[in-house]
C-alpha cells in the first residue's frame, strides 16, 4: 500500500525550494538554532502547504483520508489538542443545558464557564478504579431534563474503561439530541477489532481524539472528527474550530498528525496485534509476582477495556504507587500514572517487549514492606453541586484554608491528578465532601491542581 502523507510531501518540497525567508517564524530555518534540522520544515503558510483555518489542499486532503479509514464524515485537524476540540464542541451549546458524565477533564469544566453553558451532571460512584457513565443514567437524566440539548461522555476513560457507547448513542438519538464525545484515547480504535469500537462505529455525532496520546505522533497533535449520521453538520463543528484554532499552526505538528495517520493506516492492525499480544503476556509475567498484580475490572455487558492501559496493583508491596513511579522514574522508567493502590501504563505502537522486560526486572526487584496509608480512591468523585453563572463578577475574591471554604463558591477549577477530572469548577458550590476530598487527595500526595499552598479562590454570589 502506497503511504500517502500528502502535508509531509508539501512541507519537504516547500523547504527544498526554499532559497531566503523573510517571513515567520523568526528563526528562518536556519538549522543553527535549538531545534536544529527540525527547524528547516517549521514553516508559516507557504505556497502550497495550504491553511489549517480555511483548508483547501494537502491539509483538507490529509484529513479526508483519515476521515474515510476511521468511517467518519469529516475529521478537522487542531495543533491544540483535544483541548480545542473540546472547547470547539461545547461552544456549539453555549447558554444551553447539557448532561455530562461526572468525572470530566478541565477543558471540559472551562468550556462550560466561557460558553455559559448550563451543566447537569450524571450521579457520581464510590469506586476503586474511574468508572464508566452508564446506559440507565443517562435515560433517567434525559427524562428528567427534557430541555437538555446534549449528552457529553468521555470514552474510554483515562483507565481505558469504556461505556457503552452505542447504547448511550441511540439513547440520545431517540431523545432527538447529539451525542457529544471526548475520545481522546481513542485515536487507536479504529484500527484493530481487538479493540474496543469506534466512536464512528458506535454512533458518536462529533468527537476528539488525540493523535499524540495513542498513536505515533507528537505532543498537541489531535483531531476533531463528525460522524457519518451526525446531527451536527460539519461545516458548523469547523467554524466553531476556526475560533479556537491558532492562527500560526505549527506545521510540524500537521505533518506528525499526517504520518501518524498514515503509518496507522498502513501498519496499525499488524502492529497492534503485536503489542497487545506482548501486553497479554507481560499481564501473565506480573500477575505470578508474589506482591504484583493486574486486577480483573468487572464490566457490565456492552461495556469494554482497552487493552493497551495496562493497570498495575502494587498495594501489597507497602509501598503507594506514587512511591513505585518515583523508584521508576530514578531509573528511568516512566509510566503514565499512579495512585495510592496503582501505576498506570499506556502502551501503544510505540512500545517493545524489550522495554516491558526492562520493567518487569524492576518491579520484580521490589520487596515487601511495612506500613500502612489510609485508603483513599480519587475515583469517588463527591457529588456535583449547584452551579452559578453569577461567579464572572470577579469583584470579591478572596484565598482562604480548603477548611474554610464549604459553603462557599470557587472562583477557580480544581482537579486531582490521576484522574484528571473535575472537583470543582468555577461558580460551583463546595460542599464538605469536596474540601475533605481536595484535602486527603493532597495529604496522599496526589497532584491537585486550582489550589496552592494559601488555599483555593472563593467568593460571594453579588446579590
Amino acid at each position: 500500500m502506497e503511504r500517502k502523507t500528502p502535508i509531509m510531501d508539501a512541507i519537504y518540497s516547500a523547504a527544498k525550494d526554499s532559497k531566503a525567508r523573510f517571513c515567520m517564524p523568526g528563526h528562518k530555518g536556519d538549522t543553527g538554532f535549538f531545534g536544529g534540522d527540525m527547524l528547516r520544515f517549521d514553516i508559516t503558510e507557504l505556497p502550497g502547504v495550504d491553511n489549517l483555518l480555511a483548508p483547501s489542499g494537502v491539509i483538507k486532503q490529509s484529513e479526508q483520508l483519515h476521515a474515510d479509514f476511521i468511517g467518519a464524515e469529516q475529521a478537522h485537524y487542531t495543533t491544540g489538542g483535544s483541548t480545542a476540540g473540546v472547547h470547539a464542541m461545547l461552544s456549539l451549546f453555549g447558554g444551553k443545558k447539557v448532561i455530562f458524565a461526572r468525572g470530566v477533564h478541565a477543558s471540559v469544566a472551562n468550556a462550560i464557564v466561557m460558553f455559559d453553558i448550563k451543566p447537569v451532571y450524571l450521579p457520581s460512584q464510590a469506586c476503586d478504579y474511574p468508572r464508566v457513565t452508564s446506559t440507565d443514567a443517562v435515560k433517567t437524566a434525559l427524562g428528567q431534563h427534557k430541555d437538555a440539548v446534549a449528552v457529553f461522555i468521555v470514552y474510554p476513560n483515562y483507565f481505558g474503561l469504556c461505556c457503552d457507547i452505542a447504547g448511550i448513542a441511540r439513547i440520545t438519538h431517540k431523545a432527538g439530541i447529539p451525542l457529544v464525545v471526548d475520545g481522546a484515547h481513542s485515536a487507536h480504535f479504529a484500527y484493530s477489532a481487538l479493540l474496543p469500537i469506534s466512536p464512528a462505529d458506535a454512533g458518536a455525532d462529533i468527537w476528539t481524539q488525540s493523535t499524540h496520546k495513542t498513536l505515533p505522533a507528537m505532543n498537541q497533535c489531535a483531531c476533531v472528527c463528525v460522524g457519518n449520521t451526525s446531527m451536527i453538520s460539519g461545516s458548523r463543528l469547523k467554524r466553531a474550530l476556526t475560533k479556537v484554532q491558532t492562527t500560526s499552526p505549527s506545521y510540524l505538528l500537521l505533518a506528525s498528525i499526517d504520518y501518524a495517520h498514515a503509518y496507522m493506516r498502513d501498519k496499525g492492525e499488524q502492529e497492534l496485534f503485536a503489542i497487545i499480544s506482548i501486553a497479554d503476556k507481560f499481564r501473565i509475567m506480573v500477575d505470578k509476582l508474589p506482591r504484583l498484580s493486574c486486577p480483573k475490572i468487572a464490566m457490565a455487558l456492552d461495556e469494554d477495556i482497552d487493552p493497551l492501559k495496562l493497570i498495575i496493583d502494587v498495594s501489597k508491596t507497602g509501598l503507594s504507587g506514587m512511591t513505585v513511579s518515583k523508584r521508576l522514574a530514578a531509573v528511568g522508567i516512566h509510566i503514565e500514572a499512579a495512585d495510592t493502590s496503582n501505576i498506570l501504563l499506556l502502551l501503544s505502537v510505540g512500545d517493545t517487549a524489550e522495554q516491558l522486560d526492562l520493567l518487569y526486572k524492576e518491579l520484580s526487584s521490589i520487596e515487601k514492606t511495612y506500613g500502612k496509608s489510609i485508603y483513599f480512591s480519587p475515583y469517588s468523585l463527591p457529588p456535583a453541586t449547584k452551579y452559578s453563572q453569577k461567579f464572572k463578577f470577579y469583584d470579591n475574591i478572596e484565598k482562604v484554608r480548603v477548611e474554610r471554604a464549604v459553603g462557599r463558591h470557587c472562583a477557580s477549577t480544581v482537579c486531582v491528578f490521576p484522574p484528571a477530572e473535575v472537583v470543582v469548577h468555577s461558580g460551583q458550590l463546595i460542599s464538605f465532601e469536596m474540601a475533605g476530598y481536595i484535602l486527603e487527595a493532597k495529604r496522599q500526595g496526589f497532584d491537585v491542581f486550582g489550589i496552592d499552598e494559601m488555599g483555593i479562590e472563593v467568593y460571594e454570589e453579588n446579590v
